[in-house]
């Protein structure tokens, strides 16, 4: 990715009532990996396909945190994106809002994923950023599917698809930490998506950098 195209990557902001959403400045990644470093889960159940928050207490762990977000920067194109927003809710830096795709131009498809530090859950953000999302996939994107998933156990995640107007799509078997546990698959259509209330959420600064999700010029 050029310097040009992170300049415009970087001017993109979704926002709703109270949060903001926008990719990280690099003296901004510190801090939000401080975040997690402050808990999001209870340390006995991993919510996530891949264990990372298993190496939270490391050393190294804030410098692995910031090449994982550069790097997706770095590797970005429009077959392959891993767009990872940091949230603010109300000023205060509180997680990650993620949205990655392959083969976006012919597929129209995107995975959502995120995570929420746990002084900050049980407030409806994670609903409210996930609705975010939502809205520059279909709106911004014109995408046809949204694709997320909860591992047994993540009741929480699973209630926010279900809110949101997701449909079980099956599942599949993921190993975090060596023992298989199965995840729940939830598929959002366009047509469901415009089926279900939306909170109002604002989007500035996609046009400059629309390309380079392979979504092509236009609304």
């Amino acid at each position: 990715m050029t310097p040009a195209d992170q300049t415009s990557l970087l001017a993109l902001e979704l926002r709703t009532e109270r949060l903001e959403l926008r990719l990280p400045r690099n003296h901004e990644l510190p801090a939000l990996a401080r975040v997690a470093i402050a808990g999001i889960h209870p340390p006995d159940f991993m919510p996530f396909a891949v264990a990372w928050t298993d190496r939270a207490a490391e050393p190294t762990f804030v410098d692995e945190f910031i090449e994982y977000h550069l790097g997706h920067r770095a590797t970005w194109s429009p077959e392959d994106w891993s767009l990872e927003l940091g949230v603010w809710a109300n000023g205060t830096l509180v997680g990650v809002q993620g949205m990655r795709a392959t083969s976006f131009p012919r597929d129209r498809r995107v995975t959502t994923g995120s995570w929420l530090g746990a002084a900050h859950q049980g407030k409806g953000i994670g609903t409210e950023m996930r609705s975010a999302a939502l809205a520059l996939a279909f709106e911004g994107l014109d995408a046809s599917t949204a694709i997320s998933g909860a591992l047994d156990g993540n009741t929480v995640s699973a209630r926010v698809s279900e809110k949101l107007g997701y449909t079980v799509a099956g599942s599949q078997t993921v190993t975090p930490r060596g023992v298989p546990v199965t995840e729940r698959c939830f598929e959002l259509t366009r047509e469901l998506w415009h089926e279900h209330a939306r909170i109002d959420v604002s989007i500035s600064g996609l046009e400059a950098c629309r390309g380079l999700f392979g979504a092509g010029e236009g609304s």
